[in-house]
């Protein structure tokens, strides 16, 4: 363990990443109180996101943030993960946040993330996920009056890394996978993640509700055959592909449970068999994990996937 730990640290080190987090993760967000935030102690996770943190502009035009109301009474049990040696991050964002709720604060990047820094020390967090999904900003011809969402996540990752820096703090993306395909719009998030490269610890891909990019598992996802697919896991760490991304900061984000999205379901042997075992054989500590969208434990299939995908992982 003294060696695999030593051998990680130069690897993330004279790559310019300083992140020496166990691999690979196992990441929950938690969007759903079906269940207590204690509960995920139970499991394996090494990071939980607190989802979703949003803002807005108050009548003094100030930045005011809203955090989840769904967190209000279990910061204590964000204590109880974290000596647990999870990582709790909070998630700005989410797919409710469109357009114009982004639009108010370009030009502002810098203080936006300055009252977002505040809080996450404030709350003792340990780091910011950013899921932007308002995709009319990422167009490659977007319409008269919306804001240019690649310009503005640039500046804004780079401003909370300002106020959030590493080692101590984690900043995490989770785009959607058309969003890093060049035949969308010219793959306009593959921007965003070379110019903020050195400010990101590691992106979580939605291989979920965007049917035709979610499956099959085997090419879509994992990215085996003959030519491999531009937004699959060895297609976004190829050298001579679009992004040629560090395969330890790639997480394969998947639904928990069917009804958690509307398409990208795997089941937790699939996710194992088709997702852990080829890429942990074939990229070892380096493959980056799993993350599941969302945390409960209230159905059987909630604490199956959780369960058996947690073990998968760890062993």
């Amino acid at each position: 363990m003294v060696k695999r730990t030593f051998v990680l640290f130069l690897i993330t080190f004279f790559t310019g990443y300083f992140s020496v987090e166990a691999k690979p993760r196992f990441i929950i967000y938690y969007n759903s109180d079906a269940s207590a935030l204690a509960e995920a102690a139970k499991f394996e996770y090494t990071h939980v996101i607190l989802s979703f943190l949003n803002a807005e502009i108050d009548q003094e035009n100030r930045i005011v943030l809203r955090p989840p109301a769904k967190i209000d009474g279990q910061w204590e049990s964000v204590k109880i993960l974290q000596r647990k040696g999870m990582k709790v991050l909070i998630s700005f964002g989410g797919g409710l946040a469109k357009a114009e709720d982004y639009k108010r604060f370009v030009g502002r990047e810098s203080e936006l993330a300055s009252a977002i820094g505040r809080y996450v020390r404030q709350k003792q967090l340990d780091g910011v996920d950013l899921d932007f999904e308002a995709s009319e900003m990422l167009y490659k011809k977007r319409k008269v009056g919306v804001a240019d969402g690649k310009d503005f996540l640039i500046k804004f990752t780079k401003a909370l890394r300002h106020e959030l820096p590493t080692p101590k703090f984690s900043i995490s993306h989770a785009p959607q996978s058309p969003y890093l395909n060049p035949e969308w719009h010219g793959g306009p998030y593959l921007e965003i993640l070379k110019a903020s490269a050195e400010e990101i610890d590691w992106i979580t891909v939605q291989y979920y509700n965007n049917p035709g990019q979610d499956d099959p598992v085997v090419t879509k996802v994992v990215g085996t055959g003959k030519k491999v697919y531009s937004t699959s896991y060895r297609g976004l760490v190829a050298k001579n592909g679009a992004l040629a991304w560090p395969s330890e900061k790639i997480v394969i984000g998947k639904p928990v449970y069917k009804a958690d999205a509307f398409s990208g379901h795997v089941p937790p042997e699939d996710i194992i068999k088709k997702i852990i075992i080829p890429l942990s054989s074939e990229f070892g500590d380096l493959f980056g994990g799993i993350a599941g969208w969302q945390f409960s434990t209230h159905t059987q299939d909630h604490r199956a996937w959780n369960g058996e995908v947690g073990r998968a992982l760890s062993q």
